[in-house]
């Protein structure tokens, strides 16, 4: 790391500081809806989020602070955000606001200098990146007493390696992360690594696994979360899909959603992206039985554009009855000759 390098991290720690955002956080207060809870059923929000490059923290703050506002308005128990909910923050780089504006990010970059890759330029910003994102999210969940999927974070590991980690904020103050284990061909050229295990959380919400857009693609994903418990499965989305075509979008959420009987809560980032168009369509998903129009969907925005939030009641003890009526036909004794490694405790917590 050169001098400039540590300068600029310098400023940006300075920027980035915890004690402002929780005193902006609390000046705002934390106003809670009165909603009677039921037994069981858990109200969950998805949040169709349109990208803003934020060149403060304070911006950033401010944008996070009014959408979790909003959902917890609707008596939203668990909040969902998109992938890439962090990269918002890139902004706070002095001049660089302008030239994303105009370019593409490998153009900006190109600009700063011959070789420089994406993960460089967020793993320069890691360390501010993780104090604005960790200490906002984590705070609006303490304070509003709500359970936050915070989307996603390019964040540097202890090994150094780039990563793309989903988040899971709780109302007791724990963080639950998951790094994004399939990347596309453009995460790979950016210097991004694939994470290697998947994670089900025991929540007061219930039992969550929280794959990241691409993860799920494939069906193995799912029916692995299943395997380890999982009730609700959270997929934040950034989708450089443009126009938008519904029938490459159901290659996600709703399929698995069907084959592995849980709860599906997406949200979407959607704007145009350093230098891309997403579409993407939030959406609150359940096995077709356990909908009203039986069509596998609670909720969903009307639009794959502009910003939403869709919210439904999702009931997880119905999940369970659901479950023992219709029991799947899997065979756990096929994967884990196949692939043992992946069914047989692989993970920390183990496959059930």
């Amino acid at each position: 790391m050169n001098l400039r390098e540590i300068g600029l991290q310098m400023m940006l720690q300075y920027r980035s500081r915890p004690g402002r955002i929780h005193r902006r956080l609390r000046r705002r207060g934390f106003r809670h809806k009165a909603r009677t809870p039921q037994v069981g059923v858990v109200r969950a929000a998805a949040v169709q989020l349109e990208f803003h490059l934020c060149e403060t923290a304070d911006e950033y703050v401010d944008l996070i602070y009014e959408r979790v506002r909003r959902a917890v308005a609707e008596g939203a128990e668990l909040i969902a955000f998109p992938e890439d909910t962090a990269s918002l923050i890139v902004g706070i780089i002095p001049g660089i606001g302008p030239l994303l504006r105009t370019l593409t990010v490998e153009e900006a970059l190109k600009q700063v200098g011959d070789g420089v890759q994406v993960a460089d330029l967020f793993r320069i910003l890691g360390r501010a990146t993780r104090r604005i994102y960790e200490t906002t999210f984590r705070t609006l969940a303490i304070g509003f007493g709500v359970h936050i999927a915070a989307g996603s974070a390019m964040l540097p590991a202890a090994d150094a390696r780039m990563l793309n980690v989903g988040y899971v904020f709780t109302p007791e103050g724990d963080i639950l992360r998951q790094a994004k284990c399939h990347l596309l061909p453009m995460e790979v050229d950016w210097g991004l690594a694939p994470g290697e295990d998947l994670e089900v959380y025991d929540t007061s919400v219930g039992r969550i696994g929280l794959p990241v857009c691409m993860d799920a693609t494939y069906f193995e994903t799912f029916r692995i979360l299943r395997l380890q418990g999982a009730e609700i499965v959270l997929v934040p989305i950034a989708d450089a899909e443009y126009p938008y075509n519904r029938w490459k979008a159901l290659r996600g959420i709703w399929p698995r959603v069907q084959e592995s009987q849980v709860f599906g809560v997406q949200a979407a980032l959607v704007g145009n992206v350093l230098g891309m168009r997403l579409t993407g369509n939030a959406g609150i998903y359940a096995p077709l039985a356990m909908t009203p129009n039986g069509d596998g969907i609670l909720a969903i925005s009307s639009e794959p554009e502009g910003e939403t939030i869709v919210v439904a009641d999702m009931d997880i003890a119905a999940l369970q009855s659901y479950r023992q009526e219709n029991p799947l036909d899997l065979n756990p004794a096929l994967y884990e000759h196949y692939f043992p490694r992946v069914y047989s405790g692989f993970w920390r917590g183990g496959a059930s």
